[in-house]
């Protein structure tokens, strides 16, 4: 009998092995989902899920009530900058009257700037009462929201109800999340909240949902189309090889295509960001050959101060943990990568959108690498303890980052002033009251996205390039020549007759004296000489002037 079943061991293991079908999942033995898990737990358990997703709402709630507040204090007393927020709210004020796309403020279709079909999906927001104010709400909501996916991933990993709650309000804490918050508004922040439901969506193997969220992600900024495409690379080999790869070829090309032949249709010099890598070389692929080409010079770009203190800036506030799951971080590393090699400061900072790539996966590599912490922990006697150790220490490193670098009640940096009104914002109200809401304005850029639901609004000293003095001109780099003139510039730039293109007319201007004359690179003599110009050649006349605020009308043409 023994010799029988050995002849049949050597018989079994000499045959060919069979040909695999191409498995469903990179897992099979965790196939199980959540939901069929859900669907065995005890009424204790479904008891203790009810009252801690209870918490997490009331969690969700505060700060969404929070930063909705400051977001509507800031703009509705001239607090924020406003340019991004003027472009976006003009852009859809458009799009809902059927205007096309094209922002006066930026000189081009906005959709030749950026790629972000998700803005259609706005639009009858604007049918409905669509404004500035709704469009805040709406970015705080869908931040505020990323705190579900979150909390269900990290209670489906970790097996623990606190230390999920733990890690979506670390998340609710993170300083990076609360300044994207309140810096006007961007489309990409739907993306990351998109991104977080996708991965949510594969944790359950509900590929549906997941490309679906693959999908809304992508349209937010043809830059988010890069982290799904590593995320499908992450599904492929770790998860789901079919929906991996429908992912990342998919992602792939919507990105080529919205980056070499959407954008270079829509705008009048192709997709423009790539200067930001001018240091490298002057197309993608020349930088890209000569960063692998030049290593030290490559060195001498990423390894500076600056990028040091933005990786503190994304990790300290976690605790470091996410770097114990690096696969986890793989889909956050082309946003990461193109923001410290870019020339562009802003980048290299966690004060602006530049991280809405990043956020979301910082967060996932942090639920699996207490996941791993857990596991290791489950042969001790207390493996909750060391759970909630490593909770404890991420709940105080969130605090101590929003402490240091949030903009929060909680941070060092907290000024009531910047959200308080005083009699200065009172006169800039009445002054712009002053303006008809069909008239076309150049406005100073506190006051522009106060003024951008029209057809036509610029940003001061748009479109006045001739009141601007040669020398002053001639002192510009050609990117603030363009930013500050857009269209004409460029226009002028090729050699094209000023009077086939002629400045634009401008019905009103509407200035504040007394705050930065940016974008004029911090040069106040040429902003007053400017305003001294247009005064003196008589087109304008002021209609209101109170406290360095400034309107002025264009004089009837007799």
């Amino acid at each position: 009998m023994e010799k029988n079943n050995q002849e049949n061991r050597e018989a079994a293991a000499a045959a060919p092995e069979e040909p695999l079908a191409e498995p469903e999942s990179a897992e099979p033995e965790k196939a199980e989902t959540a939901s069929e898990a859900a669907s065995e737990r005890t009424p204790e358990e479904k008891r203790r899920d009810r009252v801690f997703l209870a918490l997490l709402f009331m969690l969700i709630a505060v700060y969404t009530a929070l930063f909705v507040t400051l977001s509507m204090l800031r703009y509705t007393n001239y607090r924020t900058p406003g340019v991004d927020l003027g472009i976006f709210n003009q852009v859809l004020w458009l799009l809902s009257h059927g205007k096309g796309a094209t922002s006066t403020i930026r000189g081009m279709n906005l959709f030749g700037d950026h790629f972000a079909p998700i803005l259609f999906l706005l639009v009858p927001l604007y049918w409905i009462r669509g404004n500035i104010q709704a469009l805040l709400v709406l970015q705080t909501i869908a931040l505020a929201l990323g705190a579900l996916p979150i909390y269900l991933i990290a209670r489906d990993k970790i097996n623990s109800r606190p230390v999920a709650l733990v890690v979506a309000g670390a998340y609710l804490l993170y300083p990076a999340l609360q300044q994207m918050n309140l810096f006007d508004f961007h489309p990409e922040t739907f993306g990351l909240l998109f991104l977080l439901f996708a991965v949510l969506a594969v944790q359950r193997r509900k590929f549906g949902w997941f490309y679906l969220c693959c999908l809304l992600a992508a349209i937010c900024k043809e830059d988010m189309a890069l982290a799904v495409l590593v995320l499908g690379l992450v599904v492929y080999f770790k998860y789901d090889r079919r929906a991996g790869r429908v992912v990342s070829i998919g992602s792939a090309a919507y990105f080529l295509g919205a980056v070499f032949i959407a954008i270079p249709r829509l705008s009048p010099e192709g997709f423009q960001y790539t200067g930001r890598l001018r240091q490298f070389g002057n197309s993608p692929v020349q930088a890209a050959w000569n960063m692998v080409r030049h290593p030290f010079h490559t060195l001498d770009v990423v390894a500076t101060r600056t990028n040091l203190k933005y990786i503190f800036d994304l990790l300290v506030p976690v605790a470091f943990l996410g770097l114990l799951a690096p696969m986890f971080l793989l889909p956050a590393l082309p946003a990461f990568l193109v923001n410290i090699l870019s020339d562009f400061p802003p980048q290299h900072t966690i004060n602006y959108q530049y991280t809405a790539a990043i956020i979301p996966f910082v967060f996932i590599a942090v639920v699996f690498a207490l996941a791993r912490f857990r596991a290791w922990a489950d042969g001790s006697k207390k493996p909750r303890l060391v759970t909630g150790a490593l909770a404890f220490v991420l709940l105080a490193s969130a605090m101590a980052g929003n402490f240091y670098s949030g903009p929060s009640p909680l941070s060092q940096t907290w000024q009531m002033a910047n959200y308080r009104s005083d009699p200065h914002v009172k006169t800039m109200r009445q002054a712009i009251s002053k303006i008809p809401k069909d008239a076309s304005v150049s406005a100073q850029v506190f006051l522009l996205p106060h003024l951008s639901s029209r057809e036509k609004i610029y940003m001061f000293p748009q479109p006045f390039i001739d009141y601007a003095g040669r020398k002053y001109l001639q002192s510009l780099d050609t990117d603030q020549r363009k930013f500050m003139w857009p269209g004409i510039y460029r226009r002028r730039e090729k050699g094209a007759d000023p009077a086939l293109y002629p400045v634009p007319e401008v019905s009103y201007i509407a200035l504040d004296r007394g705050a930065t004359p940016w974008p004029l690179p911090d040069d106040k003599h040429e902003y007053d000489r400017m305003i001294s110009r247009l005064l003196k050649r008589g087109e304008y006349k002021p209609v209101f002037e109170r406290d360095g605020v400034l309107v002025l009308e264009r004089r009837a043409v007799p």
